[in-house]
């Protein structure tokens, strides 16, 4: 975990995930998983990623592990870094104000992260990195993540201090 002081990034958290079918989910552990995987899976197509109100679906593109970086900025942060694979964004309202990820390899993102911003309605924005490189590991010129097969980045920006989502009528 790095703190960062005087940047637009006021949170990093760095875990792994070992995806389930090619699947892994980040989201709000206060809040039913299983709702929000089955809001995404009716949206996610043939493309990576899906949105729930509450949880982001990312389709990986090996069976192996990939390397995820949530970061919390100030503001809506400006073009990622390195050539991102796919970018998608939306919004994720996190009541908890904590994330979590059941297929991270460290047990600490089952239980949750807390954000320092806490709980509200938050822009999202995920990237990919390095999909498809063969051989297992990005060249060390690969962009943000070097060395290292397939990594995601998720950008949060809080919008509200009240958790909602675009629909909330639809979700009742």
């Amino acid at each position: 975990m790095l703190y960062l002081r005087g940047m637009p990034v006021v949170f990093e958290y760095s875990f792994t995930v070992n995806p389930q079918y090619r699947l892994f989910t980040i989201f709000d552990p206060t809040c039913d998983e299983g709702a929000n995987f089955e809001a995404a899976r009716r949206t996610i197509g043939h493309g990576s990623f899906a949105w729930g109100p509450n949880a982001v679906v990312a389709r990986a593109i090996d069976t192996g592990t990939a390397s995820v970086a949530v970061e919390v900025w100030d503001d809506p942060p400006g073009t990622p870094g390195g050539t991102p694979d796919e970018i998608a964004v939306s919004e994720l309202a996190l009541p908890g104000g904590r994330f979590s990820s059941i297929q991270a390899l460290q047990s600490a993102v089952h239980v949750g992260v807390q954000l320092p911003t806490g709980a509200g309605t938050y822009g999202a924005r995920i990237a990919a990195y390095n999909r498809g490189v063969s051989g297992g590991f990005a060249p060390q010129d690969a962009g943000p993540f070097p060395g290292r097969f397939e990594a995601y980045r998720l950008q949060l920006w809080k919008i509200s201090d009240e958790p909602s989502w675009p629909d909330d009528d639809e979700h009742a």
